[in-house]
């Protein structure tokens, strides 16, 4: 366990940054002495590690929060597309020093024009954006995995990958599907045939993971009203209007 000054000083984020990092419920510690003092554990600290990394990639904390509240498979499919551009920028850097030395050296070259080319970095950004922008949104799914309906929920992902032998990709395409029948289906009601399509095209995602009866499905749509105020936060009037449809059909 280490205090909330010696994690400061590892990391370099101040007393104040952590405190309100657990205000807000992005980083609590994992324990409180009775003085008040605030402590942190190996997976605390990796949690801290998690959210400096997207803060120095310009992720905001609200954002941050909501990837962290994904299933683990689905963060760590994050983190290896940004490492992808990180490695580019590497690579970019170091044919940058190189070149710095042949300048030195009287050496030019019109090829190392190239050395400020940052199109590949643009274009893996905006590659990855749109997946970045999905896991935030399955966010929407944070009943699911949290409710503790099924156990070992966190890994409903990695499940799914070895059952259909998917790719993470074709996954996120049908979480994709779902949040949006149900983003559109909002504006017709619960009670709207919109509604109806929605929650059997979840019913139906769900199977693929874990044969669901209609009993254990209810009590998801119960555990939206759980996870109300988290999820009103991404569009307000969600979580009731899930708990609403499915209670509807089932």
């Amino acid at each position: 366990m280490k205090s909330v000054n010696e994690v400061s000083k590892l990391s370099g984020v101040s007393r104040r940054a952590l405190q309100y990092y657990d205000e807000i419920g992005l980083l609590p510690p994992s324990a409180v002495k009775e003085s008040g003092y605030r402590q942190y554990d190996d997976e605390s600290l990796r949690r801290l590690w998690s959210i400096l990394f997207y803060k120095e990639l310009g992720i905001s904390l609200d954002d941050i929060r909501l990837i962290l509240e994904n299933p683990k498979e689905m963060e760590k499919q994050l983190m290896r597309q940004h490492k992808q551009i990180l490695l580019e920028k590497q690579s970019q850097l170091q044919k940058m020093i190189l070149s710095v030395d042949r300048i030195l050296n009287d050496q030019f070259d019109i090829s190392m024009l190239r050395d400020f080319d940052k199109n590949r970095i643009e274009t893996l950004k905006k590659t990855y954006a749109n997946e970045i922008r999905v896991v935030m949104e399955s966010a929407f799914f944070l009943p699911l995995v949290k409710s503790g309906i099924f156990p070992g929920g966190v890994s409903i992902v990695k499940n799914a990958s070895n059952i259909m032998n998917l790719d993470f990709g074709k996954i996120i395409t049908r979480c994709r599907e779902v949040i949006q029948k149900f983003y559109e289906a909002m504006q017709y009601g619960p009670d709207s045939l919109e509604a109806k399509e929605a929650v059997v095209s979840y019913k139906e995602l769900i199977n693929i993971w874990i044969p669901t009866d209609d009993k254990t499905f209810c009590k998801i749509g119960q555990a939206y009203l759980k996870y109300k105020e988290d999820l009103d936060k991404k569009m307000p009037g969600l979580a009731e209007f899930v708990y609403v449809a499915i209670k509807n059909r089932y």
